[in-house]
């Protein structure tokens, strides 16, 4: 009688290892993620920060918002010949590209003499809405950017600006993206900016 109990005891507790050992899950296997941040700064030789110094009559700009449109987001992303987004496997943005699009514009703004950045009502508005950030590997492999600039006057009339540009960039990924990404940015900047003087 003791035997019966004993025996099924050791049954079960066998039956419940080899389960164990059955149930064992593997680790599914994942491509680890690399992070890309655009280079905005180009590498400057060390010496003291000197301050642009504004001009009197320096058009004054208030930055509203900078946004990125539909999919453009972390991934980097590559336009295949059929026109279709696909998102790469393995790079990413270290941040979702329009947050480096509102550093440009701060920057491009800092260093230009002719402009400054207000928080005042009376100035005219900026937003900014990245529309097109990807690769495109048509005849070399290129970066691809469009930013659509809306400019609201003193007058509160609006008026919106497209700007298109693009970048090559060298090598398998990452290659020089990096710099290739923080050049495009402060074009696109630039060139935003540009109408927003062309408004004063």
């Amino acid at each position: 009688m003791i035997q019966v109990p004993r025996l099924v005891c050791c049954l079960l507790l066998t039956v419940v290892c080899l389960g164990a050992v059955a149930c064992h899950l593997r680790r599914p296997k994942t491509t680890p993620t690399r992070m890309i941040e655009p280079q905005l700064l180009e590498p400057q030789p060390p010496e003291p920060a000197r301050q642009v110094s504004k001009a009197a009559n320096a058009a004054a700009v208030r930055l509203l918002d900078t946004q990125a449109r539909g999919h453009i987001g972390r991934r980097i992303l590559h336009q295949q010949p059929n026109g279709e987004i696909a998102e790469d496997s393995v790079w990413r943005w270290s941040s979702a590209p329009d947050r480096y699009l509102d550093t440009a514009l701060r920057i491009e703004v800092a260093a230009s003499p002719d402009m400054r950045l207000v928080d005042a009502g009376r100035a005219p508005a900026l937003a900014a809405t990245l529309l097109v950030w990807d690769l495109e590997s048509a005849g070399g492999t290129r970066l691809i950017g469009a930013v659509e600039f809306q400019i609201t006057g003193t007058d509160r009339v609006v008026h919106t600006q497209v700007v298109r540009a693009s970048e090559p960039v060298s090598g398998e990924l990452p290659g020089d993206l990096a710099a290739s990404a923080g050049r495009l940015l402060r074009r696109l900047a630039s060139e935003g900016l540009k109408g927003v003087a062309n408004e004063q």
